[in-house]
């Protein structure tokens, strides 16, 4: 289980949500790589929940290798959504060749995210 949040973060258009503060890191399925990205590091099956708030208007969406979920998204200025990953191969040294799955959560307007929580959790 992994949980990450900011506050008071400045946030371009399009840009990748940076979380600073990991709280929880347990076991070794998921991991915050860089500021940004989140690694999937065994196969299953994983929940994600982001919520937060924004001093503008915004839309926050999970991102998987780089292509927006649809239906992991959230407008306004009070943000929350939960969607189900799924993983289908482990990335680690028995399996060295395989890329991992990575998930990113995008900001759509520039703003100042007062606060952004992420809680990833693999339950399958």
């Amino acid at each position: 289980m992994l949980q990450a949040y900011s506050i008071g973060k400045v946030v371009a258009a399009n840009g990748i949500v940076p979380f600073d503060n990991v709280i929880v890191d347990k076991g070794c399925s998921e991991s915050l790589t860089g500021t940004g990205t989140i690694e999937l590091n065994k196969c299953g099956v994983y929940l994600v929940s982001v919520n937060g708030s924004a001093a503008a208007e915004t839309t926050l969406q999970l991102l998987r290798n780089g292509v927006s979920l649809p239906q992991a998204q959230s407008t306004g200025t009070s943000l929350g959504f939960e969607t189900i990953v799924q993983v289908e191969k482990n990335n680690c040294q028995c399996n060295p060749c395989s890329t991992p799955v990575t998930i990113q959560v995008s900001n759509t307007i520039a703003t100042t995210l007062n606060d952004v929580n992420v809680v990833v959790h693999k339950i399958a």
